[in-house]
Order: C-alpha cells, then sequence, then structure tokens
C-alpha cells in the first residue's frame, strides 16, 4: 500500500459502511441496524475505532451514493484508515468499479475489510479474493443475461408474444424510487400517479401497487 500521512490516532479509524436499496428498506428495515451492529462489534475486536456511514435507499450498481463518497473522500484524505462492509454487494455490484476500488485504495493508502466472505485487503491473498469474488459476480449477472436472451429468442421464433411495452421515462422511475424512500406504501404511490394522471408504460389502463414495485426492483439491479 502507499505511504499513509501521519495521524494524531492512536487506533485505527474504520468507516463502517452500511446500506440498504429503495424497494427493501421499508420491509427489510432492520438490516441496517443488524448490518451496523455486527460491523461496530468486529472493528471493536480489532481495536480500531469506527464511524457508521449509511446509505439507506440505494443501490449498489455504481459508486455514486453520498455516503460512500463521502467516506471514500476521508479515506483518500487519511481521515480515516479502514473502510468496512458486511458483503462486497453492500459496496458495489459492478466488477469494474471494484477492481477500481481495489486499486485505489492499493494506490491512497487505506484498507477495505469485508466480513462474509472474510476479506482484508491489507494482504495480498485478499487482495486476490476481492478480484476473484467480483469477477464471479459479474459473470453470473452476464451468464443470467445471455440465458435470458436465448429463452426470448426462443419464444420468438416459436412464435409466442413478448409481452407489451415496458419502457418507464426516468422522471417517473425517480418518483417511484423517491416516494418508496420515504415510506410510502405501494398503493399509496399507485393512486398518487393516477391522481396525477402519469401515463403508465403502455399508455393506457392504470397504475397498480404490483407495477410500481417492479419498476422500483428493476431500478435497483
Amino acid at each position: 500500500m502507499a505511504t499513509r500521512r501521519k495521524s494524531s490516532r492512536t487506533r485505527p479509524l474504520a468507516l463502517v459502511y452500511v446500506r440498504v436499496s429503495t424497494a427493501d428498506q421499508v420491509e427489510y428495515g432492520a438490516s441496517l441496524d443488524a448490518q451496523r451492529a455486527t460491523l461496530i462489534a468486529e472493528a471493536e475486536r480489532r481495536g480500531w475505532e469506527c464511524e457508521v456511514v449509511a446509505d439507506e435507499g440505494v443501490s449498489a450498481k455504481n459508486l455514486d451514493r453520498p455516503g460512500l463518497t463521502g467516506a471514500l473522500n476521508r479515506l483518500d484524505a487519511g481521515d480515516a484508515d479502514v473502510l468496512m462492509a458486511i458483503r462486497l454487494d453492500r459496496i458495489s455490484r459492478s466488477v469494474a468499479d471494484f477492481a477500481g476500488l481495489v486499486d485505489r485504495a492499493g494506490r491512497k493508502g487505506w484498507n477495505l475489510v469485508l466480513l462474509s466472505p472474510a476479506l482484508d485487503l491489507s494482504d495480498p491473498a485478499g487482495r486476490f479474493t476481492a478480484n476473484v469474488l467480483a469477477s464471479a459476480a459479474q459473470y453470473e449477472r452476464e451468464l443470467i443475461s445471455m440465458r435470458t436472451r436465448e429463452v426470448l429468442a426462443k419464444k420468438k421464433a416459436d412464435g409466442v408474444r413478448l409481452g407489451r411495452p415496458t419502457a418507464v421515462a426516468s422522471a417517473v422511475v425517480d418518483r417511484i424510487t423517491t416516494a418508496r424512500a420515504a415510506g410510502n406504501s405501494w398503493p399509496k404511490i399507485a393512486a398518487a400517479l393516477n391522481d396525477d394522471k402519469v401515463a403508465t408504460p403502455t399508455g393506457k389502463g392504470r397504475w397498480y401497487p404490483a407495477g410500481c414495485r417492479a419498476i422500483a426492483l428493476a431500478a435497483d439491479r
């Protein structure tokens, strides 16, 4: 790792990072508390100071999240020493983003620690494992995508109608995910869209709770 600037801290400072996505945060709100408690206990076991950094209602599609961005800036500046998370997918689901993060940690001289599976970038084995995990996650997503395309191609060849258009305007997606993050129920979100006469993906019919939930889940992938 790169040489760090001297710090007045007597113990390493770990930034404990916790995240839940928009679609899951209401149903599984306890997830943040569970992540937080487990990580704090592990940091204390290692003799580290710790601060909690949270991103609620956001996905791991990219690294553009307020909490994570702030944590990374502090780590780069030498104001903290370790970024801790429960699992890889709490930080990133993109192999490119995660590989960049591993490289960034090495260049800037800070450490990344995951608890499940056990991973510590302060040693070569940990860095190797991190790259393997990220590559495996990317491979799984690409495999699922390939199989989906194959199934759709076969259905099309067999003359099966592949359903209605599903394109949703980004403004509508943002409205749904923001409303959900604010704690609104799916029925309430659907009712508000209908009241405001927001067009559905097909341009016909009404909004329904299940459809709103499906859009939020798709946005979180």
